[in-house]
């Protein structure tokens, strides 16, 4: 007689995932939390004087200096993707190791197209263009952080890549991008506070986010290599 299996998305038991995703992370928190500061607080250095200048109605500015924060801020992403990518396949974690000039390189054009693609979708259609360019290209930073054999050859390529890994699979992911947007927004709940931005709340958001998001980045480690199996 046939035993009943669970359904499956992506390759993966989504709830179950995200629940490994959390004993994931806690098994390897020191080098996660590590590339979420790193990260975080990079962007942080450009995102606070871009507020400022936009609400001083230096619109333009504003979204230079929140491209030029995007883009230094995911470069300096790769090792956070590698560790997550590593974490999620029970391998050992080499912090040294993870900082790739080559790779931080091929990153960088990468977050040029496509932080430069969501910030002038936000300015179009409600802001429609941008949740495409993420959906198309969602995975490009684990797509960088995996080339160590070479053959990724440039961010545009990782973003080309990314693209076969979404075919087919773009309406679930909105729903789980969704999902996790709400989840992310708990990292930072600290700045919702009567008392407004103040370093105190600044700095829980920074804890907050840095839990979250380093689960978020293991979570999506675990659907990237779902999809890069079903595309081999």
């Amino acid at each position: 007689m046939a035993t009943k299996t669970e359904p499956k998305s992506f390759g993966v038991e989504l709830l179950p995932t995200f629940a490994n995703s959390w004993k994931v992370w806690w098994a390897n928190v020191i080098p996660l939390s590590i590339g979420a500061l790193v990260t975080l607080a990079v962007y942080a250095v450009f995102r606070i004087p871009a507020q400022q200048l936009f609400e001083d109605g230096e619109v333009y500015v504003s979204i230079l200096i929140d491209l030029i924060g995007l883009i230094i801020a995911g470069s300096l992403a790769v090792p956070w993707y590698t560790f997550a990518l590593k974490a999620a396949r029970g391998q050992k974690i080499d912090v040294r190791a993870a900082f790739d000039g080559r790779l931080m390189g091929y990153q960088a054009a990468a977050s040029f197209w496509f932080w430069a693609g969501v910030l002038l979708g936000f300015r179009y259609l409600l802001g429609l263009p941008s949740l495409f360019v993420v959906l198309l290209y969602a995975f490009h930073g684990y797509v960088v952080a995996d080339d160590r054999s070479k053959n990724t050859r440039g961010g545009l390529r990782a973003l080309g890549t990314s693209v076969r890994l979404t075919e087919g699979k773009r309406v679930g992911l909105f729903g789980i991008m969704a999902l996790l947007v709400i989840f992310n927004m708990f990292g930072a709940i600290t700045l919702g506070f009567e008392q407004g931005v103040t370093p105190l709340t600044m700095a829980g958001a920074l804890v907050g986010l840095t839990i979250t998001t380093s689960v978020t980045l293991v979570f999506g480690a675990f659907l990237y290599d779902a999809f890069r199996k079903e595309k081999s």
